[in-house]
């Protein structure tokens, strides 16, 4: 199978991001508009499509009804995850890692899954939708995966390097990217089991507001909560990969 124009697609998203961040740089509240990166792999796609030609399906996108269980586990993995951060934390006299009152949690949710999955949907509609989708036609689901991830994470690297601020920037950096590659791992496979990018999208969503926030109040550098973090979501993902291995054998190299 001819992957020409994918690469042509990620070849020109890194240039526009990059472009983009070199013109975010130089604001005044430069994270104020981090969001709209999520826009570009989309709009590079879109314009791609019309110049070649070619017509845009949506079951290029997967955008469709999900199996009942890859969906639930979407929505309850990253408030366990947060719950138990935020647990961490609040034993150990770190501080406050999501919410300061128990109600609060509740508005949580409620951004998470509405405005924040709505937005992830726009950024998985290309990474595990299109991308997802011609990379499986001829390649096993941990090597598809694995490009993925590492282009996924490549692609959010300028995020620890220019507005995270770590004081530590080689265990932030380090620890950031292994979250994604954990993450990004987790997204293609529900992906994969689901059949559909809509448990992919919740996780993503949800993830955003329950787990990469930097914390209501941590008495602690940002690179020690970053690596806090990518420990325990470390220990998660092994501990569910060994689950998949044994449990899932229809998902390991097909």
């Amino acid at each position: 199978m001819n992957f020409k124009d994918l690469k042509w697609l990620t070849i020109w998203i890194f240039i526009i991001t990059s472009m983009y961040h070199f013109f975010l740089a130089r604001t005044e509240e430069p994270r104020a508009y981090l969001g709209l990166l999520m826009i570009i792999p989309l709009l590079i796609f879109l314009i791609q499509q019309i110049v070649i030609g070619k017509k845009i399906e949506m079951q290029q996108f997967a955008i469709k009804k999900p199996k009942i269980a890859p969906l639930l586990l979407s929505i309850v993995l990253p408030i366990v995850l947060g719950l138990f951060v935020h647990t961490y934390f609040f034993l150990t006299n770190q501080g406050t890692f999501l919410f300061a009152e128990p109600k609060e949690l509740l508005i949580l949710l409620v951004l998470g899954l509405t405005i924040t999955t709505l937005s992830a949907l726009i950024e998985e509609i290309i990474w595990r939708g299109y991308y997802h989708n011609r990379l499986r036609k001829i390649y096993s689901f941990h090597k598809t995966a694995f490009i993925i991830t590492l282009i996924w994470s490549l692609w959010h690297f300028p995020i620890a390097l220019l507005y995270k601020g770590y004081t530590n920037l080689i265990i932030g950096i380090i620890s950031y990217l292994v979250i994604l590659f954990f993450t990004s791992y987790l997204l293609s496979y529900l992906r994969e089991w689901s059949g559909s990018i809509i448990p992919a999208t919740f996780f993503h969503g949800l993830m955003n507001v329950f787990y990469f926030t930097d914390g209501v109040q941590i008495h602690l550098s940002l690179h020690t909560i970053e690596l806090t973090k990518c420990i325990i979501l470390s220990l998660f993902f092994i501990v569910i990969y060994i689950k998949i291995q044994y449990f899932k054998p229809g998902i390991r190299g097909h």
